[in-house]
C-alpha cells in the first residue's frame, strides 16, 4: 500500500539541489495551440485539463516543449539513479501556465507514469518546491537515461523532480518526513482541481485526530498505487474502497500492510517491515472512519 517514495524516504536528507540559472530558447509564448488531438511519437507527452481551446485532452511533442525556455537544477544525488545529475526541464507551474491554466482552473497536479503509477502535486507542494518537468538529465535526452536502480522501470520519456527539497518540519506526521515526489516514467500529466480529487479522500470534519494523522499518510504514500474512481494510481489493482473494506479486519488489514503477499500472493507491493504500530493504527483508523459518501463513485 505503501508508494516507493516510502521506500527512499532515508535517503531524502542526502538531496541537495542548486538552481544555478535560466537557458533561453525560443519565447515560449503559450502552448495552448501546440496540443494536437492525437500522439505522433512515443516521447510526446499527454496533457489533460480544461484547456481555454474547449480541449480536455491531448499531446504536446518533446520538440516543443525543448524550445521553451528551461531551467537547468543540480542534483547531488538522484534517488532514482542514485548518482548526481544536472537536470534541464520546465517547473511544472510554468507549465501549467503556459497551457493556459493557473490554480483557479488547476490546483492540483498528478503525474501518470507507464506502469500505472501516479503521483499528486498539490497546490501548497508546487509552492514549496517548485518541480519542474524533467527533459535531459546530464545533457541527454531520455533514450540515455536507463531504467531506475530502486524498481527496475525506465525512467524515459519523462521524470519530475523538485528544485532545493528540504521536508517541511510542519509536514512531519507520526515521525515519518514528507517524502520527496519523484515519479519517472512518466507518459501523462493531469492538470486537475483538488475539489474533484483529493478532497474526496478526505475525512469529514468529525474525524479523529488518529484518523487525520493516518489520513494525511495514507494520500502522500499510498495513493499513488491505489487509487479513488478516476485518479489516482491503478498499479496495485487494489483501488481505495477496497482497502477500506480490508481495514475492518485489523489482523488482515495489519498482514496486507507489512507483508502483503501473505495474504495477496499476487502482489506487487514489497513489505514494509520497519512500519511503527502507531502508523498502522493511523492507517487503519483513516479508513475505518472515511465515510463512502464522501467518496462518490
Amino acid at each position: 500500500m505503501l508508494n516507493r517514495d516510502s521506500m527512499v524516504a532515508v535517503l531524502i536528507g542526502l538531496l541537495t539541489w542548486f538552481t544555478i540559472g535560466q537557458v533561453d530558447a525560443d519565447d515560449g509564448a503559450g502552448l495552448v495551440g501546440s496540443i494536437r488531438p492525437t500522439r505522433s511519437s512515443p516521447t510526446d507527452l499527454e496533457v489533460t485539463g480544461p484547456f481555454p481551446s474547449g480541449r480536455t485532452n491531448g499531446y504536446i511533442s518533446r520538440e516543443r516543449l525543448m524550445a521553451l525556455p528551461l531551467t537547468v537544477v543540480t542534483n547531488s544525488m538522484d534517488l532514482a539513479r542514485k548518482a548526481p545529475a544536472v537536470y534541464r526541464g520546465i517547473p511544472l507551474q510554468q507549465l501549467r501556465s503556459l497551457l493556459g491554466l493557473d490554480v483557479s482552473s488547476a490546483d492540483t497536479l498528478f503525474a501518470v507514469c507507464s506502469d500505472g503509477y501516479s503521483k499528486e502535486f498539490p497546490a501548497d507542494y508546487l509552492d514549496a518546491f517548485h518541480s519542474i518537468l524533467i527533459l535531459e538529465i546530464d545533457g541527454a535526452g531520455p533514450e540515455a537515461w536507463g531504467r531506475s536502480t530502486l524498481t527496475g522501470l525506465q525512467m524515459a520519456p519523462y521524470y519530475i523532480n523538485a528544485a532545493d527539497f528540504r521536508p517541511r518540519a510542519d509536514q512531519t506526521v507520526l515521525g515519518r518526513p514528507e517524502p520527496l515526489h519523484f515519479p519517472y516514467s512518466v507518459v501523462r500529466i493531469e492538470f486537475r482541481m483538488a475539489a474533484a480529487t483529493l478532497d474526496r479522500i478526505r475525512l469529514a470534519g468529525d474525524a479523529s485526530t488518529l484518523a487525520r494523522q493516518g489520513q494525511e499518510i495514507a494520500i502522500r504514500e499510498c495513493f499513488g498505487c491505489h487509487g479513488h474512481a478516476d485518479f489516482g494510481g491503478t498499479l496495485s489493482g487494489r483501488p481505495w474502497l477496497l482497502i477500506k473494506t480490508w481495514a475492518a479486519n485489523t489482523n488482515y488489514f495489519r498482514k496486507y500492510v507489512v507483508n502483503p503477499k501473505s495474504v495477496q500472493p499476487t502482489s506487487k507491493m514489497p513489505p514494509f517491515t520497519d512500519l511503527e504500530p502507531k502508523v498502522l493504527d493511523a492507517l487503519q483508523a483513516y479508513f475505518r472512519e472515511l465515510r463512502v459518501t464522501n467518496v462518490p463513485r
